[in-house]
């Protein structure tokens, strides 16, 4: 059909490559019979324009998008200077080829999403365009594998495909950061756990130490050329035999010059600096809505994950909120992550020992008693008695994210319940009231938990078993 590199973009494809085009000026350099084109039209794009070599696709696309050329590489930067977005599913055979060129005429500001054959991303022998693409999604963009999504599609192929996003930064006027102030073009919606005024806050304090960072490389200049060198005299006799000194310059070293100060303290580049702080501000913001709350350990370290690569991307109030958005929005699906993590954890500590693991008759295999019994989760305080375990501990991690999710299934504030760490001095072999449990502890670290409530405990079962799908007994 058409030509052997033609492979339609499904729909859910389109949904993972997490395109953002409303109100936005789209290019699509190898439209195809247009579903990047239809995708970007129906969630807002507010104006698309396409190429694409094939005659009859030409003529299919040019009723949806306005067709600048039937060549992509014939496209020059003054003809898209007005564009926000490039959205492509280029040729495999070329792909990187595209890529780049997409960035070379790209303008300032542009984001660009491609999918490719996952190897272009992925191996490293391919010569000069790989090696400059791979680079460019090192310093200023991401690669992902999105696997075999092509599986089930319209034409098939089975190849594992990669997504790349490229940010390319304004460099013209103060290289990417002034339009974190053209704050006028974001949603002033408040989102649903803080506030609008907040994020922008958050925003222009970024953008605003970023801007002052520019003045201290430049002082820092002029720094490095006063405490680089030291003034020091040395007497000599001139021809008649009189004494004089003569000053000579003698350099400091590295240990005692600014550049040297400047590097112990981690403040290198603007660019390295920016990225340092922007994951600080994206720290505070997690910090500010209680992001523990809403995720369990498992998501907070994929929301590490995230701080780390999305240092690239541009720290706007419109991709805050939209990550705000997307852990508020799924956090059914994360608690039901906790639930299974959890009681995966708990209920394979029972008679059976089908986890090679110490069994207690309490725990049951496929749903968690009234009464369970987890190991190594207290220790000896300094102030005396025993406490929670709550540095890098697996069970106690399991517990809070079980408790989280207990908290989401019946509707319960997570602030009511006490944190573990004021939990101090406890007796061993004593019974203490905490949340939902009464619970004990022993000295050789194992903790013996009993729900306070059957009905809590019913729920939390039922919704396990539901995920798991598991058949309760009738008394559920």
């Amino acid at each position: 059909m058409f030509n052997k590199e033609f492979y339609p973009t499904p729909e859910n494809v389109l949904e993972m490559m997490g395109i953002d085009c409303h109100n936005k000026i789209v290019l699509e350099p190898s439209a195809g019979k247009g579903d990047i084109v239809d995708y970007c039209l129906k969630w807002g794009a507010s104006e698309i324009l396409a190429c694409e070599i094939n005659d009859d696709l030409r003529s299919i696309v040019s009723q949806k998008a306005n067709v600048i050329s039937n060549d992509f590489f014939k496209v020059l930067p003054e003809n898209i200077s007005h564009i926000d977005s490039i959205v492509m599913n280029p040729p495999f055979s070329n792909a990187d080829k595209h890529i780049l060129h997409a960035w070379q005429i790209a303008p300032e500001g542009c984001e660009i999403i491609a999918l490719c054959n996952y190897e272009t991303i992925n191996k490293s022998d391919y010569g000069h365009n790989r090696s400059e693409l791979r680079e460019l999604m090192a310093n200023y963009g991401e690669g992902m594998n999105l696997g075999d999504v092509f599986s089930a599609a319209d034409r098939k192929t089975g190849v594992e495909i990669g997504l790349i996003k490229l940010f390319k930064p304004r460099i013209t006027d103060g290289e990417g950061f002034d339009d974190f102030y053209l704050l006028g073009e974001e949603s002033a919606e408040d989102n649903a756990v803080i506030s609008y005024n907040e994020i922008k806050a958050v925003v222009n304090s970024y953008s605003a130490a970023v801007r002052c960072f520019e003045k201290v490389e430049q002082i820092a200049k002029e720094l490095y050329a006063y405490t680089n060198v030291s003034f020091v005299g040395k007497e000599i006799k001139d021809d008649e035999g009189n004494i004089k000194n003569e000053v000579h310059k003698l350099s400091f070293g590295h240990g005692l010059s600014f550049s040297a100060i400047h590097r112990e303290n981690g403040i290198t580049t603007k660019q390295e600096f920016a990225r340092a702080y922007q994951a600080k501000c994206w720290q505070f913001i997690f910090d500010r809505v209680g992001i523990e709350r809403y995720v369990t350990r498992g998501v907070l370290v994929d929301i590490n994950k995230f701080i780390t690569n999305r240092k690239n991307y541009p720290f706007t109030v419109r991709n805050i909120s939209k990550m705000l958005d997307i852990i508020v929005g799924t956090r059914h699906d994360i608690m039901k992550r906790a639930i299974v993590e959890a009681m995966d954890n708990f209920t394979k500590h029972h008679d059976e020992n089908r986890f090679g693991v110490e069994g207690w008759k309490t725990n049951s295999g496929h749903l968690l008693n009234k009464k369970f019994i987890t190991g190594w989760i207290a220790n000896a305080s300094y102030s005396g008695g025993l406490e929670f375990r709550t540095y890098q501990c697996p069970n106690h991690d399991y517990l809070i994210d079980l408790v989280k999710a207990i908290c989401f299934v019946t509707g319960t504030n997570h602030d009511t319940i006490p944190q573990t760490h004021t939990l101090k001095n406890l007796t061993p072999n004593k019974w203490y009231d905490w949340g939902f449990f009464e619970f004990k502890v022993f000295k050789r670290g194992t903790g013996h938990f009993k729900f306070k409530d059957e009905n809590v405990w019913a729920t939390l079962n039922r919704e396990y078993a539901k995920i798991k799908g598991n058949v309760l007994p009738e008394k559920f």
